[in-house]
């Protein structure tokens, strides 16, 4: 039977614990917080230069996109390379598996997410590692973008899909969205402006610049909503283990009692029993 200090060294333990499962529960919720305005305002400029495309098509209907039919799709799909965040990247990769087909190439954002991908036996085309913060997205982001272009831009792939996980109304959900060419249907449905765009620049580098921005902005998004996505996993996880090592340092403490208390009761029997009082 454990003694009473071996028993408060394991509280101690807990308590430290403690602390830091308290500590990733706050930074997750910061984070949390500070990509919730970041997404949505991110998602507005998508919106705009979706509206700047359709109004160029519009007005110059030489500009257009290049559509195939043929080819290899890219799928981008975005996880986390930090741990204690449930079962985000285990839900990805069975996702991932579902869709994947003979004619994708997977590029993979993220260390745990490559890991369990690697589990299923799922080949990838190239690797990333995912982003700790929002300050460290542009750098990882510069990287990512040169790297998927460099795919792109050979002749056999014709599609960028982006996969990550998005939360809406307090749960979380795959989404998969078609970057590279835009969709065409939903650039179509934007209305456009009655006057055509006054400029001395050619429409179609216009255009060239605004699908430029566009992938990156998409990109810039998906990293935002997946580290927000990653950071509500962390969240949930850290809530179940924190109410765990609540209901562990209860006992603890409980049995602590009641062991101190044998520990004194064994002390008083020993003096009693010694003969010192005679």
């Amino acid at each position: 039977m454990l003694s009473s200090k071996d028993i408060e060294k394991k509280v101690l333990a807990l308590n430290i614990i403690e602390d830091i499962v308290t500590a990733m529960k706050a930074y997750a919720g910061v984070t949390i917080r500070r990509t919730d305005d970041l997404v949505e305002n991110t998602r507005t400029y998508e919106k705009n230069l979706l509206f700047a495309m359709s109004d160029i098509m519009s007005h110059y209907p030489g500009v257009s996109v290049n559509e195939q039919s043929k080819g290899k799709r890219i799928l981008v799909a975005f996880g986390s390379s930090q741990g204690l965040c449930g079962s985000f990247n285990e839900k990805m990769a069975d996702f991932v598996f579902e869709i994947i087909t003979s004619n994708d190439i997977l590029f993979v954002i993220g260390k745990r997410l490559k890991l369990s991908l690697e589990l299923k036996h799922i080949t990838y085309g190239d690797y990333s590692d995912s982003v700790a913060s929002i300050n460290g997205i542009q750098s990882s982001l510069k990287e990512t973008v040169s790297k998927i272009m460099n795919l792109y831009n050979k002749k056999e792939y014709y599609n960028l899909t982006l996969i990550f996980t998005s939360i809406f109304e307090r749960r979380a959900e795959i989404s998969v969205e078609q970057i590279l060419p835009p969709d065409i249907y939903k650039v179509g449905i934007l209305r456009p402006t009655r006057i055509p765009p006054f400029t001395y620049i050619e429409p179609k580098i216009i255009f060239e610049k605004i699908l430029e921005e566009f992938l990156f902005i998409s990109l810039y998004r998906c990293y935002v909503e997946s580290l927000r996505s990653e950071n509500w996993y962390r969240l949930r996880s850290m809530d179940g283990a924190s109410e765990t090592l609540k209901r562990q340092l209860q006992n603890l403490n409980s049995i602590q009692m009641y062991t101190r208390q044998e520990e004194v009761t064994e002390e008083m029997l020993e003096i009693l029993t010694s003969g010192r009082f005679f």
